[in-house]
């Protein structure tokens, strides 16, 4: 009887320690197969920022993707779970982040939300780097000041306007990351760094796949402990598409002498691309549609839906943001925020909603006849 007991707890141990999920089918040979080589890849970065066999590097042609960097691929299949691109259960994610389904039919739209305002910082430097209304920037620096988060994964830039992503652990490095960079970068890689530097609550400001990316990791049935349950705050940025790093070359020798260092922001309003340098340059968006990454042209997200918060400047007056707080912490900060005296709050009036939900709607029905 004792080697029937002794039998058993063997297999107890083996059940404890050897654990297979069932969705652990697929690897990186399949993410190459289904995502990279059908160019669907947005170059988000989860897939690098949560194996360390990954890594976003250059082909021959200079294009940036994932690149398996081990002779031998295990098929943990983390890769495969965690990309935006692979399957997207959209319903799931919102029943589990927001716990109820969308509604109403414009929450088919933008999403679920909470409340919509318009929002601008009350902090007179962030308006002179800050995008619009300096909203993302100033909500994350309440954040940080009051503790709720150690650290914001923001994207900066180097003197060229290439991006690089940053862990910002007080204002003077959170302004770095101020105002829109339009190129595509694996920000999500910056999740990765802020864990490897002990931040136990960590906001993050991404675009929309990005945000799809992280709330999957969050949402995922897997047995590893990857370090997600650091990650305290998503704010989402609007994102009708986003271009490669080409773009910045072009607009060099189109109106930058060569060189972008002189270049103090950028911004798309309507249809073109104004270039901040000593005067403000206009580049038709027609002209430069050659350069959208093609990840996007698959994307069906304008608001950032998944997100806490979600901010863009279409539907506001220039120098504010619009803001959709989708959740409870986001209600929470936006709420501090204001009464902290870090940004002043309006609300959203009725054709800047339904401005927003024109483009968001042209996005979908985009995305939806790219993804056939």
């Amino acid at each position: 009887m004792s080697g029937d007991v002794n039998a058993d707890t063997v297999k107890m141990e083996e059940r404890k320690y050897v654990r297979l999920p069932t969705f652990l089918e697929c690897g990186f040979g399949n993410l190459t197969n289904e995502v990279t080589a059908k160019r669907l890849c947005c170059l988000c970065g989860t897939c690098a920022a949560f194996c360390d066999k990954i890594k976003i590097t250059e082909d021959e042609a200079g294009k940036k993707k994932p690149r398996f960097v081990e002779d031998y691929d295990t098929v943990c299949g983390l890769c495969y779970a965690f990309c935006p691109r692979t399957f997207l259960p959209q319903a799931e994610i919102e029943r589990r982040i927001f716990g109820q389904k969308r509604k109403r039919a414009e929450e088919d739209i933008i999403g679920i939300s909470r409340r919509s305002y318009t929002v601008r910082s009350k902090r007179a430097d962030i308006h002179e780097k800050g995008q619009d209304g300096g909203a993302a920037t100033s909500l994350l620096a309440y954040a940080l000041d009051e503790g709720i988060l150690d650290c914001g994964v923001v994207t900066t830039s180097d003197d060229h306007w290439r991006p690089i992503t940053k862990v910002a652990r007080n204002y003077e490095e959170l302004k770095e990351g101020a105002g829109t960079k339009y190129t595509l970068y694996p920000s999500v890689t910056g999740v990765r760094d802020a864990i490897e530097d002990g931040c136990e609550k960590i906001g993050f400001v991404g675009l929309p796949c990005q945000i799809q990316g992280l709330r999957k990791v969050q949402t995922a049935d897997q047995p590893y402990d990857v370090g997600i349950e650091k990650v305290k705050l998503l704010i989402g940025l609007f994102c009708m598409k986003s271009f490669v790093e080409d773009l910045l070359k072009f607009i060099g020798d189109t109106c930058a002498k060569g060189s972008l260092e002189n270049v103090k922001k950028f911004e798309i309003r309507g249809k073109e691309l104004f270039v901040f340098e000593k005067e403000k340059h206009e580049i038709s968006l027609e002209e430069i549609n050659g350069y959208v990454g093609d990840g996007c042209l698959v994307c069906m997200d304008y608001t950032a839906e998944l997100a806490d918060i979600s901010v863009g400047s279409v539907g506001s007056e220039e120098g504010w943001s619009t803001v959709f707080v989708r959740t409870e912490i986001g209600e929470e900060i936006l709420n501090g925020a204001l009464e902290k005296g870090y940004i002043e709050v309006m609300k959203l009036e009725r054709n800047g909603l339904e401005s927003i939900r024109r483009l968001a709607k042209r996005k979908k029905e985009s995305g939806m006849l790219r993804s056939v």
